[in-house]
C-alpha cells in the first residue's frame, strides 16, 4: 500500500514538474533557434480583428510555474529571435540579448510576448487612430490614408493585445497580470502604437519602450501628424509621472528624419511631469540606422530600464 502511494506521489510530481515548463494548447515548441530559454507558438484567432494572429512566446531559463514573471509585449514578432527567418537576415536577439542579462543577474526574468505583423496591414493596424482623426486634412493626411490603405484598426489591434491575448498569456504563463509588470514595446510604427497603448489602457500598460519612433507618421518633413500627436498627449496621457517610459532614436537614415520630432516630444513628457532618470530614459544613437541590427545593439538599454531590479 505504501509503494502504491508513493508511486502515485512520484508520477503526480512528474506531471507537476511537466507544466511547469510546457503551456497548456494551442502553444507548441516554436521551430525556429533561440539561443537561451524556450520559444512557443501559437495561432490565435482575434475577434477584434476578425482573422488569426500568430504569436511567439519567449519563457527565460529556468522558468517555472512556481514563480511569477513581468511580461513585455512586442510588435513585430515576427522579427525578434531568429534571423535566418526574417525578411533581411536580421533580428533583434531578444532571446541572447535578454537571457544575457538574465544570466548576469542585470535584470528581473521576464517573458516576451512576440505579436507578428502582416506587411498588408500593419500600419493601418499600428497607426494611431484618435491621432489620425485630429490631423488636419491636407498631404500628410491624405498620405497616411495611402500608407494605411484606407484602413485604420489601432484601436481594434489594442483591443485585440487587451481583450484576448492577454487573458490568454496569464492564463497559460505564469504571469503578474498587475500594470506595473506590463509593458508594451517596438520599434518605428511599433513605438507609436506602444505610446498610444499607455495612453489608451493605462490600467493596463505599466511601460512603454518606443525606439526609432515614427513620429511624424509620414515620410519627410512636416508638422500636422506631430502637431496632432502631441495634442492628443497633452490631453490624454497620464500626467502622474508613474509609467515608466523610454524613447530613443539613431542618427541614419529614416531615423534622422525623426529627431526633431523625437527632441519635441522628450520636451512634451518633461512637460507631463517624466523627468530624465527615474521615470524617463531617452538617447540618440551615432551611426544607427533604422534597422533590427541597430535595435538589437541597443535593445539592453530599455531592457534594464524596464526590468530593473
Amino acid at each position: 500500500m505504501k509503494k502504491a502511494l508513493l508511486f502515485i506521489a512520484i508520477i503526480a510530481l512528474l506531471v507537476s514538474c511537466a507544466k511547469t515548463t510546457t503551456p497548456e494548447a494551442p502553444f507548441v515548441q516554436s521551430n525556429l533557434e533561440v539561443t537561451s530559454g524556450n520559444l512557443w507558438h501559437a495561432d490565435i484567432f482575434s475577434p477584434e480583428l476578425n482573422e488569426i494572429i500568430k504569436i511567439d512566446v519567449w519563457t527565460p531559463d529556468g522558468y517555472t510555474a512556481s514563480k511569477k514573471y513581468p511580461v513585455i509585449y512586442m510588435h513585430d514578432g515576427q522579427n525578434l529571435f531568429d534571423a535566418n527567418s526574417t525578411w533581411n537576415h536580421q533580428a533583434w536577439e531578444i532571446d541572447s540579448v535578454l537571457g544575457s542579462l538574465i544570466a548576469d543577474k542585470k535584470v528581473k526574468p521576464a517573458i516576451v510576448v512576440g505579436i507578428h505583423s502582416v506587411d498588408t496591414t500593419r500600419i493601418g493596424d499600428l497607426m494611431p487612430e484618435r491621432v489620425v482623426e485630429m490631423t488636419p486634412s491636407g498631404e500628410v493626411r491624405d498620405f497616411i490614408d495611402l500608407m494605411c490603405r484606407g484602413q485604420y484598426r489601432a484601436d481594434e489591434y489594442l483591443a485585440f493585445i487587451v481583450n484576448t491575448l492577454k487573458p490568454i498569456i496569464d492564463n497559460k504563463f505564469s504571469t503578474f497580470t498587475d500594470r506595473k509588470s506590463t509593458s508594451i514595446m517596438g520599434s518605428s510604427m511599433g513605438g507609436l502604437i506602444s505610446i498610444y497603448g499607455v495612453t489608451e489602457y493605462p490600467e493596463v500598460f505599466g511601460a512603454a519602450v518606443c525606439m526609432s519612433t515614427h513620429w511624424t507618421g509620414a515620410i519627410g518633413d512636416n508638422a500636422d501628424f506631430p502637431t496632432a500627436m502631441k495634442q492628443y498627449l497633452l490631453d490624454n496621457f497620464p500626467c502622474n509621472g508613474d509609467y515608466l517610459l523610454y524613447f530613443d532614436n539613431g542618427d541614419c537614415d529614416y531615423d534622422s528624419q525623426y529627431l526633431p520630432a523625437y527632441n519635441e516630444m522628450n520636451t512634451l513628457f518633461d512637460f507631463l511631469g517624466y523627468q530624465e532618470g527615474e521615470k524617463l530614459k531617452t538617447g540618440v544613437f551615432q551611426g544607427h540606422s533604422h534597422s533590427e541590427k541597430s535595435w538589437s545593439e541597443r535593445v539592453s538599454i530599455p531592457l534594464q530600464f524596464i526590468l530593473k531590479k
